[in-house]
């Protein structure tokens, strides 16, 4: 009964000091910036990745697949489940490099268009 009250209060407070160093980070940060009369202007965030459904998407489906085939491969083996999480996480990378490869030729595409208009 100890062990898990101490587990509760270890996560909560492993979570307020990442949380806290985190703020603080960022607050020194910020007045290094304002002290050296830089802009703040590396801290906005880029809202152009219009693929975040695609991505996730992705990932979903595949993370589905990869639970079948390991699945599949349990059944037929008959072995202990290592085969489904290993076909997951095979499955979701797959995905992601997927990804990334689209988003890297949609942008090529994009780069090629604008210097023909230029």
């Amino acid at each position: 009964m100890a062990s898990e009250i101490i587990g509760t209060i270890g996560i909560f407070l492993t979570l307020i000091v990442f949380l806290v160093t985190y703020f603080r980070t960022r607050h020194i940060e910020r007045m290094a910036l304002i002290k050296n009369e830089k802009t703040a202007t590396i801290f906005n965030v880029n809202k152009s990745d219009s693929n975040g459904a695609l991505k996730l998407g992705l990932l979903l489906l595949s993370i589905g697949i990869g639970l079948l085939i390991g699945l599949l491969i349990d059944n037929a083996l008959g072995t202990e489940p290592a085969a489904t999480f290993v076909s997951i996480l095979i499955c979701g990378g797959i995905s992601l490099i997927f990804y990334h490869n689209y988003v890297e030729n949609k942008n090529k595409s994009k780069q090629k268009d604008e210097d023909l208009l230029v």
